[in-house]
């Protein structure tokens, strides 16, 4: 229903350094933003649409260009300038580059780019590694060190050492690297291991912790020194279940029913529970922003839907062959732009269903067109 006008918004996005955040192209959107380029990318890269395409490609040498001499990739950079963040640097910014300029380079057939840009992208995988500090396995990210800049995670989260692991699986499959494959399946050994209730046997990276943990339907959200986040991250459960991690299935279906069922709609928020005045966690929220407070209970990273990341979900759920709960997103979705007349905003509140922050973004229109995926056409990992 929507598919042209999504692709439309992505390709007015297009310029001579790649993919900005936003068809609008007004303020902090008009950016070349690591992660929102590489996801809105490998959205062309599933839809196989030229223009955006070539924005990925320009995306990724504008990235390159300014790689940090750690092997750090900017969060954004706007004509010319690069920044690796204001407050905390990005850990995604650096593992969607690699996982994704990948995945395009699988397909492009450019071995001159290849052989290009295999540098930056080992020294990207080393920078990752600096950042597991107790080299064991597993990449460690400040508060307010990924896309949830504005929210409490933090320590060995779920989101982004599932990013690592496709870096580093991607890495390994494009250049032939043994040395990397087995570090991406002791790395996804790990994620297995320590962030969901198993019978593994094996040593945990907190034992203590790990004991007193919750069994849960879904992959918890962070690990850190003082126990487990044991929120329900979509995004970092949605990659995970893309990238084939072991997971009940089922019991993961009902859960998100049964959140379905208790917001009475299905955009699913990012993050559950919501954080309310008064919970523990509240003064750690309330002081983490740059501009402006924007995340009142069932608001932006507390609780708010972003429809990027239930695309990622849908494609995950097809992936393991669900189906029943992406159709109902996509209709949910369908029917919220149709109603509310506003097309690909940011994110929605989960209380009131109000379509929030900008217009026009690039995130929203790529969660689309993950959204109308059709399983069978979904590209080999």
């Amino acid at each position: 229903m929507f598919k042209e006008e999504a692709l439309h918004v992505i390709r007015k996005s297009v310029t001579e350094e790649g993919l900005l955040a936003s068809a609008q192209q007004k303020d902090n959107y008009a950016r070349v933003w690591a992660r929102d380029s590489m996801m809105t990318g490998y959205a062309g890269i599933l839809v196989n649409d030229g223009e955006i395409l070539s924005g990925l490609e320009k995306s990724i040498l504008t990235l390159a260009k300014h790689q940090a001499g750690n092997g750090q990739i900017p969060s954004n950079v706007v004509q010319g300038k690069a920044s690796f963040g204001t407050h905390v640097g990005r850990t995604d910014a650096t593992t969607w580059w690699v996982a994704i300029t990948c995945e395009y380079l699988k397909g492009s057939g450019n071995s001159s780019l290849e052989d290009q840009l295999k540098e930056p992208l080992y020294r990207a995988l080393s920078c990752l590694k600096t950042w597991e500090y107790n080299q064991r396995g597993l990449v460690y990210s400040p508060l307010g060190g990924n896309w949830a800049d504005e929210y409490v995670t933090s320590g060995y989260t779920l989101y982004d050492n599932v990013l690592r692991y496709w870096a580093l699986k991607n890495v390994a499959g494009l250049y032939e690297d043994d040395d990397l494959k087995d570090l991406a399946e002791t790395t996804r050994q790990l994620i297995q291991d320590n962030f969901i209730k198993n019978e593994s046997g094996i040593a945990r990276y907190h034992e203590t912790a790990y004991a007193r943990a919750s069994a849960k339907p879904y992959f918890w959200a962070a690990l850190n020194a003082n126990g487990y986040d044991e929120r329900f991250d979509l995004a970092g459960n949605a990659l995970a279940l893309y990238l084939d991690f072991d997971l009940d299935i089922n019991a993961f279906s009902d859960f998100l029913t049964e959140i379905s069922q208790e917001f009475s709609h299905w955009m699913l928020p990012a993050f559950y529970p919501v954080i309310f005045p008064g919970d523990d966690d509240w003064r750690l929220l309330e002081n983490n922003y740059s501009y402006s407070f924007k995340n009142e209970p069932y608001h932006f990273h507390n609780g708010g839907s972003w429809p990027i990341f239930l695309g990622w979900l849908s494609l995950g759920l097809k992936r393991k062959g669900i189906q029943h709960i992406p159709e109902q997103i996509l209709v949910q979705y369908e029917s919220l732009m149709n109603e509310k007349g506003h097309h690909f905003r940011e994110y929605y509140s989960t209380d009131k269903l109000l379509p929030l922050g900008t217009e026009q973004l690039c995130f929203s229109a790529s969660g689309y067109l993950m959204m109308i995926r059709e399983p069978a056409a979904l590209n080999p990992l």
